[in-house]
């Protein structure tokens, strides 16, 4: 039995956006084994998909550092017998994994420093979604791609953990306010803002984020009478089924955003250094993007950790009340 391997070693939004391609192997290669491998840390957001066979994770700032890293998934590759590659990831050191474990068909974009490895280089289109600009590696490969969305499943157990946070709450909804580049994330004080605004109409507010957004969160919460803290207590399947039963989700470009439209949850984007341009919108016809028009923006594809005019007025001229006002007419709340 031949296999089918989908490399996506970014971030966790990426491979949440990269799952409509294990769906469209399984579719359309039912006797193939489907290997997703991913980053470290992005594991659990595609455990339980039905469409993934196996899952290998690549530790590229741990033990799969450098060359031992790429000599061991060019191994695992080999041994799963991997004929089909495909490569949503534009890097240099994917590409060349691929390449070096012998699959036959390498496909991927004509646009990064991995291209020279592809067998099939498909043009990087600006202006489409990402999950669309996926689905064309799909298509190459002459897969069905029709009405694929990115999914997650969380299982009993996430479901029984939110439970026993959620049970006695009542209306929610969640703030999302960290990012892994600085000058994606909205001022705190705006969030506690709009988070007083929704707790006096009675809602109870609840903070997310992962380990790293610790800080952030906990001035979050603080300013927020009743708020509650999930910060780094939740897996990422977890924190997707708690956005599942949220009202919305308040968050900026980053994973949250994808999580929340996956699971068909109202989401609200904050953009500010990058643009809808990029392809990295909310997928999803309750994803709204709230962002000001500034000169300066894009400034990166990215962010930065500091705004390179000192300013970040592409995120703090988004006030309060323009966020307030979006969200109450579209939900009317």
């Amino acid at each position: 039995m031949s296999s089918i391997a989908i490399i996506q070693t970014a971030f966790i939004g990426d491979v949440i956006l990269a799952t409509p391609l294990f769906e469209a192997a399984h579719i359309s290669q039912p006797d193939d084994t489907v290997v997703a491998i991913v980053r470290k840390g992005c594991e659990n957001i595609i455990e339980n998909n039905p469409y993934v066979d196996e899952i290998v994770v690549w530790d590229k700032r741990g033990a799969d550092s450098g060359m031992k890293g790429i000599q061991r998934i060019r191994n695992r590759l080999k041994a799963l017998s991997v004929e089909t590659v495909l490569i949503p990831h534009r890097s240099a050191r994917t590409a060349c994994t691929a390449f070096l474990s012998g699959a036959k068909k390498r496909i991927g974009f004509n646009k990064g420093g991995g291209a020279i490895f592809h067998t099939s280089k498909i043009p990087y289109r600006m202006g489409i979604h990402e999950v669309e600009r996926n689905l064309m590696l799909a298509e190459a490969a002459g897969w069905k791609t029709d009405g694929l969305k990115p999914s997650i499943f969380p299982d009993d157990f996430d479901r029984r953990r939110i439970d026993s946070i959620t049970g006695a709450l009542g209306k929610y909804c969640v703030l999302a306010p960290g990012s892994v580049w600085k000058t994606k994330q909205w001022p705190v004080e705006s969030f506690t803002e709009v988070g007083n605004l929704f707790a006096y109409k009675g809602m109870t507010i609840i903070v997310s984020g992962g380990k790293d957004d610790k800080r952030i969160c906990e001035i979050l919460t603080a300013g927020i009478p009743g708020a509650v803290n999930t910060c780094g207590v939740m897996s990422l399947r977890q924190s997707a089924e708690l956005y599942r039963r949220s009202e919305f989700v308040l968050t900026g470009d980053t994973a949250p955003q994808h999580i929340a439209a996956a699971m068909g949850t109202w989401v609200f984007s904050l953009f500010g250094p990058t643009i809808r341009d990029f392809g990295f919108w909310p997928y999803s016809e309750k994803g709204i993007v709230i962002e000001e028009n500034v000169e300066c923006r894009p400034c990166g594809k990215h962010g930065h950790d500091n705004c390179p005019i000192k300013t970040h007025i592409c995120m703090r001229n988004i006030t309060c009340s323009k966020v307030i006002d979006i969200i109450g007419k579209k939900l009317e709340l």
